[in-house]
């Protein structure tokens, strides 16, 4: 039978799925309703659902959801916990004495550095929300190596969602981990340099693709459309990039997913000249600002990585308050309808602008 959603009780379960303006049903069927689930209703305007009178849950089902939320909570931190982060700093310290190595003349030891980034990746495979925790670990005196890593697991985690077999997978890995191998021979006062460049100095940083080419041309172990990955990875949809300013069909797959790789870690770390921007507001410049300079569907798989999020969920936003996530829009993936922790307030990000999810907690 029919429902208003106001006369709706604790225990009632739903017949049919509740949409709302997406694809995805706001509610599926068969749920069981809690007090919780009655305010979403409200707050998404919902009038009435078809519903089977089930009986009194109201104790049970509020200890079930607790629980579940609790579980929840204690899991997050048990993933955190574990020796990922420890293992991705020392990967750090590997590649950076790999990075000093390149400086003073050596050659790049495609095993060594297969060794540094495949391990991490196979987690970051399984558990992609730990890409966004990598932003909070970068320092600016490692930052390239901090830079080599993040940008080979976003290359390899995008590969992933863009369904490449594992062998392309991994050479996405590996063009992000080495595409910025060619900095080791720019003096390091510009790299550090916090003032404006010089244009000598800003021909040097672009010419930085070529370097890292030549570094890479001689390697077997790298498909040569790695290697081109490599060189064109500042190349833009739009021919707006460099060295060549080439466009288009041009661009080969897996440079499009290393360029997108490259700008966002860039983008939401902390620079010598420039302060990171919050993740969730660059996956949204991407679309809006940077429209027609990367590929969509690798923008969109970028997104995804980062959008997979449980209702459940509890993030930090913008202005310091902490929400819980209780519906992801599929249309609107970076700004999900939340509820306020401190006033149980049902918040729509797509509705608050100027808000943005600053991190998962």
């Amino acid at each position: 039978m029919y429902v208003k959603v106001e006369d709706l009780r604790e225990g009632n379960v739903l017949l049919d799925d509740v949409m709302g303006k997406t694809p995805v049903p706001l509610m599926a069927k068969e749920t069981t309703l809690t007090s919780w689930h009655i305010k979403i209703l409200k707050a998404f305007l919902i009038n009435e659902v078809a519903i089977t009178e089930g009986p009194s849950m109201e104790m049970t089902v509020e200890k079930e959801v607790t629980e579940e939320k609790k579980d929840y909570q204690a899991a997050t931190p048990s993933v955190k916990q574990t020796d990922f982060f420890q293992n991705y700093l020392q990967s750090v310290e590997e590649h950076n004495k790999e990075f000093q190595k390149w400086r003073a003349g050596g050659g790049i030891d495609i095993v060594k550095i297969r060794e540094i980034i495949l391990p991490l990746l196979e987690r970051v495979i399984s558990n992609p929300e730990l890409l966004l925790e990598l932003i909070n670990y970068a320092e600016k005196e490692k930052y390239f190596s901090h830079h080599a890593i993040s940008t080979g697991l976003l290359s390899g985690g995008m590969a992933v969602q863009l369904n490449y077999e594992k062998g392309t997978i991994v050479q996405a890995a590996l063009a992000g981990t080495l595409a910025d191998c060619g900095m080791a021979k720019i003096d390091p006062r510009i790299l550090l340099k916090e003032k404006a460049l010089t244009a000598g100095e800003r021909k040097e940083i672009h010419d930085h693709p070529l370097a890292s080419y030549k570094m890479v041309k001689d390697i077997s172990l790298l498909k040569p459309e790695t290697k081109l990955a490599i060189f064109q990875h500042h190349e833009r949809m739009d021919g707006s990039g460099y060295v060549n300013g080439i466009k288009g069909d041009k661009l080969l797959p897996v440079s499009r997913i290393v360029a997108l790789a490259d700008v966002f870690h860039a983008m939401t770390t902390d620079r010598p000249y420039r302060k990171r921007q919050l993740p969730f507001k660059v996956l949204e410049m991407f679309r809006e600002d940077f429209f027609g300079q990367f590929d969509l569907s690798v923008v969109k798989s970028l997104t995804t990585l980062f959008t997979k999020l449980p209702a459940g969920t509890v993030v930090q936003l913008s202005d310091g308050q902490v929400a819980t996530i209780v519906f992801m829009k599929q249309q609107y993936p970076t700004r999900p309808l939340l509820q306020l922790q401190k006033s149980e307030t049902i918040l729509d990000l797509e509705k608050r602008r100027d808000l943005y999810i600053e991190k998962i907690l």
